[in-house]
């Protein structure tokens, strides 16, 4: 073998070695983080629900609920708040909207309560770009870039973190995406209602529209909802006659079945069974609500496939899976492969004519 082949091989070995080493240390864990400018939307259908309407004080059946999700990235607070804490961070504004009515719109004057949705929950969260593990951020002062949650417009009702409080201590577990690479195994999985976070274990292997998912679940026992302050219900509702008020509890359980895509960590698809009840002395005496809600086709198909809402590309996990799958074990596997191989052929070009050339010199 020539000197200068040899030569040239050994060059290609060595820059195949090393583009095996910069994709899989330096380019995958530069990719796989969060968007922090992440918009997202996702719809939930709810068939045949139970709910208690408040303006009619009675139980009203086989109601069709639909619930809309809104995730929007807050990029300057990212920014700021990695370069506080010293690691990489993204922020979401979150917002679900549950109603009986399709597309539903809030009304143009807060003061027409009638007209407001059966439930809505606007959140701020802190997430680590990588794991998806909220992180903890609760500033001081004039900074309103941390972590909240409430179930108005109003910006005074907002609850901040307190260690102390009841009603929120602040987001714990994973929030709104799983991981980069995860794994089959038990996480822990926020639950708004309550929050606080709760077991989410690793079921089985499953397919949507062509892509393969980690199915988990999650059990949130019966227990009774934190208020904020005192639930008065009239009394005739409670079995109480005679009152005109009673003190009464609300109570929540719910099965939770998140199907992930396991390379990006993505929520491809959501499934709730949901059930809340108003309680008196211990004992239930009205459904709140009873609902199976989960992802309408269209979401799961946008999370898969991708498609462009309002301008802006969203889902599409299916191809960012494979991209960021090549580029964490394909590029640095095959790369690492042939710099091995051209390193080897001229490893054993050189034993093999370099002996040859030897025996003949001592001829």
């Amino acid at each position: 073998m020539g000197t200068r082949i040899r030569a040239v091989l050994i060059g290609l070995g060595v820059f195949c070695v090393g583009v095996a080493a910069l994709t899989k240390f330096y380019a995958y864990p530069a990719l796989a983080v969060a968007p922090a400018d992440q918009i997202a939307h996702t719809v939930s259908d709810g068939p045949n629900a139970t709910i208690f309407s408040v303006a009619d004080l009675k139980v009203k059946r086989n109601i069709e609920l639909e619930a809309r999700r809104t995730v929007r990235g807050d990029v300057v607070a990212a920014d700021k708040i990695s370069k506080a804490l010293n690691r990489k961070v993204v922020v979401y504004d979150t917002a679900v909207v549950t109603d009986d009515s399709k597309n539903y719109q809030f009304p143009d004057d807060a003061s027409k309560t009638a007209e407001m949705p059966l439930s809505f929950v606007q959140e701020r969260v802190v997430l680590d770009a990588r794991t998806g593990e909220s992180v903890r951020w609760n500033p001081s002062g004039n900074d309103d870039s941390g972590e909240y949650v409430t179930t108005t417009l109003e910006k005074a009702d907002r609850l901040r973190p307190d260690p102390k409080s009841a009603l929120f201590k602040g987001h714990e577990g994973l929030v709104l995406k799983f991981p980069f690479g995860t794994e089959k195994k038990t996480y822990n999985f926020w639950d708004t209602t309550l929050r606080k976070a709760f077991p989410i274990q690793f079921k089985r292997e499953d397919e949507l529209y062509g892509l393969k998912v980690y199915v988990f679940e999650q059990e949130i026992p019966k227990q009774e909802v934190p208020q904020a302050k005192p639930l008065e219900v009239p009394g005739n509702l409670v079995g109480e006659p005679g009152k005109d008020s009673v003190l009464a509890q609300r109570t929540y359980k719910n099965t939770r079945t998140l199907w992930i895509e396991p390379v990006t960590g993505a929520i491809i698809k959501g499934k709730e069974q949901q059930l809340a009840t108003i309680a008196y002395n211990g004992a239930d005496k009205l459904t709140a609500t009873q609902v199976s809600i989960e992802y309408d086709d269209a979401t799961v198909k946008k999370n898969v496939n991708g498609a462009t809402e309002n301008g802006v590309e969203e889902g599409g996990y299916q191809s960012k899976a494979g991209q960021l799958h090549a580029i964490g074990f394909w590029v640095p596997l095959v790369s690492l492969i042939v710099g091995l191989l051209l390193l080897g052929v001229v490893g054993f070009g050189y034993t093999r004519f370099g002996r040859r050339t030897s025996n003949s010199v001592s001829e």
